[in-house]
């Protein structure tokens, strides 16, 4: 740490600590900065995609496909990815993976064949696997132990702000202006992105030895966890049948929206920014009233809401109803989707929630890949509106795995933590990836 000079050894220290805190505030802040900008061009791009399909000559089956590779490489490149985080440095991930976005983004705009398409999926997907643990890592470094649950709400609330304005410019500039340019524009977020990121003073050395995952450490953690408290096996599954919803829902309702209702780039822009809109008002204050009143209410009757919203929409006739439904699903999202979170935090014990997480997240991606290959073969075979329906479906048995198999674990102490043999157990447990 710099020393502040002063005329005493007092003021010096508390110049230093003011400096201090100043210096973590700030780095954070543009971690922040910077994550926020990235999710304003990932935005940018999403109302896209159905004419891009169209210019391709790409069918539903062969867009799901590439949206699924995505997802594979994502989730297969996510264990090294957090290894080189801690070897060569949180930062330089976080650049290298937001340049390589910007790149395959670039690259979009000089494509001529689908199969160029998909390898630049593929590769987005590596570009997201580099960037999200070395930013979760880095957020380990930069922001004290009991800041981490705001900081980690920030980061959330910090993504949603620029993924909300995202779809609204890029499907206004694409429509009225030129179609390429979102493209060109989102390249260009990235690099500026990276030059943002390149401000951060990084912490020399990283002590955060959970974030050292394999695909052994992460699921070897995940089994502690799961057989000391069977919530985590229940919310497990919910997390992998919501990367179904999610491949199911958010590809194939814009092109639902494209091709049964007919709205243009413009307006699926702003349809996609009113959800995130929901989301930014809705997503602390329910996380505040998880904290109050209890996770699994929320999680119920958001998982109802958002079920509803999706099941209602293959009855839209108009935009305005497709507005009046984002905003009900993604309301419902707000609802439950902070909750899911500290339900989460509440069944892991502390020295491991990096790894469980880690297996997580591989699970809900595996999800992802299923409802994005699915997407296609159903659009295609069955009808428009099936993978809507089979979403909404989803959406309800993800619900329901909560409100049957699941206590409230608000206030619940965790056994992991309270036992002391299972704390021993967890020091001695090997964390390098091997």
């Amino acid at each position: 740490m710099r020393t502040h000079m002063s005329g005493s050894d007092s003021g010096k220290s508390r110049s230093s600590g003011i400096q201090g805190v100043f210096a973590l505030s700030r780095d954070f802040s543009v971690l922040l900065l910077a994550l926020m900008v990235v999710s304003l061009g990932f935005g940018l791009l999403g109302p896209l995609m159905p004419t891009f399909r169209d210019i391709l000559g790409m069918s539903e089956s062969e867009l799901g496909a590439a949206y699924s590779l995505f997802a594979f490489a994502y989730v297969f490149a996510l264990p090294p990815s957090g290894l080189l985080a801690d070897r060569v440095g949180r930062k330089r991930m976080i650049m290298s993976g937001i340049l390589l976005f910007g790149v395959t983004t670039y690259a979009m705009v000089l494509i001529t064949e689908p199969y160029q398409f998909s390898i630049l999926r593929i590769l987005e997907g590596v570009g997201a696997a580099m960037v999200t643990p070395a930013a979760f890592a880095l957020t380990l470094d930069l922001v004290p132990e009991n800041k981490r649950g705001v900081a980690m709400g920030a980061e959330g609330t910090a993504q949603l702000v620029g993924g909300l304005a995202g779809p609204a410019i890029g499907g206004v500039v694409a429509g009225e202006i030129d179609f390429y340019m979102p493209f060109y524009f989102a390249a260009a977020l990235a690099v500026g992105c990276a030059i943002i990121v390149s401000f951060i003073h990084e912490p020399r050395e990283a002590t955060h030895s959970e974030e050292k995952m394999s695909i052994t450490t992460m699921f070897g953690a995940w089994k502690r966890n799961a057989s000391n408290n069977n919530a985590l096996v229940a919310l497990t599954a919910r997390g992998f049948v919501m990367g179904i919803v999610q491949g199911l829902w958010a590809l194939g309702l814009i092109l639902f929206w494209t091709d049964a209702i007919s709205m243009t780039l413009s307006e699926i822009g702003i349809a996609m920014s009113i959800g995130m809109a929901t989301m930014v008002v809705g997503t602390i204050p329910f996380g505040m009233m998880s904290d109050k009143y209890g996770r699994k209410p929320f999680i119920v009757l958001g998982g109802a809401l958002m079920a509803s919203g999706l099941a209602a929409m293959i009855f839209a006739s108009e935009t305005w109803h497709v507005y009046l439904l984002v905003a009900i699903s993604e309301f419902g999202a707000a609802m439950s989707n902070p909750s899911v979170g500290a339900m989460l935090a509440d069944v892991m014990a502390k020295e491991e929630r990096g790894r469980v997480m880690g297996a997580y997240q591989t699970v809900q991606g595996v999800g992802n890949i299923v409802g994005f290959s699915a997407l296609g073969v159903m659009y295609e075979r069955i009808s428009p509106k099936a993978p809507i329906i089979a979403g909404a479906g989803a959406l309800a048995a993800a619900t329901s795995i909560i409100a049957l198999f699941v206590g409230e674990t608000h206030g619940a102490k965790n056994v992991a933590e309270s036992d002391p043999e299972m704390q021993v157990d967890l020091a001695d447990e090997p964390f390098e990836y091997r």
